[in-house]
């Protein structure tokens, strides 16, 4: 089943890269960080791309407010429930997607104790999501994304928001 999974979510891939090469919207998306009381971070790995584990996150419905997408991401790919009251507003950075215009903001919040994440398993996008140790992300199966290992390390450390993803 995760075979066939994988397959639709390739075809998904390629049929919405196609769609926004024609359209060439500006697209505007939410990443959500998500930490425990050890710092770990959330993480959910998708059935392919250049780089499979990343932040929840995906794209904001027309006045949808950001951190309302960012639950809803959450919920759809982790299938974690978080207050909105918890979360808080990290920062905006251009240039997430490497072809297409875009704008991402990305918002954090602590996870309540036993926060544990569950997946869909019939998703055709998300195949696991588990909270990772930033010490431990080197024993992960494949790659974190680099603009979610600068937004972590932007919220682990204090440092400031950089303006490109």
């Amino acid at each position: 089943m995760d075979f066939i999974l994988r397959i639709l979510y390739i075809m998904a891939r390629y049929g919405r890269d196609v769609y926004w090469a024609l359209r060439k919207p500006h697209l505007v998306g939410v990443r959500v960080i998500i930490l425990d009381a050890s710092d770990a971070v959330l993480l959910v790995r998708h059935r392919a791309g250049p780089h499979a584990w990343t932040l929840p996150g995906g794209g904001v419905i027309p006045r949808e407010p950001v951190i309302e997408a960012g639950r809803r991401e959450l919920h759809e790919e982790a299938g974690v429930n978080i207050p909105a009251k918890l979360f808080y507003i990290h920062g905006k950075c251009d240039g997430a997607h490497a072809v297409h215009p875009c704008t991402v903001t990305t918002v954090a919040a602590r996870a309540p104790k036993l926060t544990i994440p569950h997946p869909s398993r019939w998703s055709i996008e998300v195949a696991d999501a588990r909270f990772v140790h930033p010490s431990v992300f080197h024993e992960l199966d494949d790659a974190i994304e680099p603009g979610c290992l600068r937004r972590i390390d932007e919220i682990l450390t204090g440092k400031p928001v950089a303006a490109h993803w």
